[in-house]
C-alpha cells in the first residue's frame, strides 16, 4: 500500500466527521466481538482450508444524517486466519492481525439498520505453524481492500451487528485467495446515541 492511499483513506474518514452539517448528531463508542474467517479463491479451493475463529475490537464514530441515514467510520483490530492441509498433507495454522478502517453508510428502519461500504486493512502480525514448525509469513500483503455489508440493531447506547467482509485483494503475493470474514459485534456508545 502506498503512502498516498493511506492518506486518502484517512482523509475520507476525517472528512466524514469534519464536514458533517451542524444539525447532525455524532455518536462515538466502542465495538467488539468475535469473527470467523477463511480463505476463498481458486488457489484456496485446491487445498483443504478450514475457517478460524478470532476476535475484533475498536472504536467507531457515527454521524447521523437525518432520521434514516448515517455515515460511520471505524478503527478496529481484527484477528483473522485459517487452518488446513496442503496437497502433501502438511497441516498448517495461519494467524494474522490487521488494523481495519471500514467506512460505512447506514440506513435505519426504526431500531434496525442495514449498512455497507469499503474497508482497508493493514497487516500488523502474521504467524504460521506448520507440522510443529513455527515462523512468520513471508509473502503476505498489507493494504488489502474489502467490502462490508451487514445488519444491526440499536437500543439507545447499546447495539449489536452481524456483517460479512469480502476481500477484494489477494491476501498473499502470487496466491489467488482472499479472506471472507463473518463478524458478530456488540456496541456501546460513549458519546451520543441513536
Amino acid at each position: 500500500m502506498t503512502r498516498g492511499t493511506r492518506v486518502v483513506a484517512l482523509a475520507i474518514g476525517l472528512g466524514l466527521i469534519l464536514t458533517a452539517p451542524a444539525s447532525a448528531q455524532l455518536a462515538v463508542g466502542l465495538t467488539g466481538g468475535v469473527n470467523s474467517s477463511t480463505l476463498s479463491g481458486s488457489d484456496a479451493d485446491e487445498i483443504n482450508v478450514d475457517s478460524k475463529t478470532g476476535g475484533a475490537g475498536g472504536i467507531y464514530a457515527n454521524i447521523y444524517l437525518g432520521s434514516r441515514f448515517s455515515a460511520e467510520g471505524q478503527l478496529l483490530f481484527q484477528g483473522q486466519g485459517f487452518q488446513g492441509a496442503d496437497t502433501a498433507n502438511v497441516e498448517y495454522d495461519v494467524a494474522q492481525g490487521y488494523i481495519v478502517l471500514p467506512m460505512l453508510l447506514k440506513v435505519y428502519f426504526g431500531k434496525l439498520n442495514i449498512f455497507a461500504g469499503p474497508a482497508i486493512s493493514w497487516e500488523v502480525s502474521c504467524s504460521v505453524n506448520a507440522d510443529n514448525t513455527a515462523g512468520e509469513c513471508d509473502s503476505s500483503q498489507s493494504g488489502l481492500w474489502s467490502g462490508i455489508a451487514g445488519l444491526g440493531i440499536q437500543f439507545g447506547r447499546l447495539g449489536a451487528e452481524v456483517h460479512y467482509q469480502s476481500g477484494f485483494s489477494d491476501t498473499f503475493e502470487g496466491v489467488d485467495a482472499s479472506y471472507g470474514v463473518w463478524s458478530l459485534m456488540g456496541r456501546l456508545a460513549i458519546l451520543g446515541s441513536r
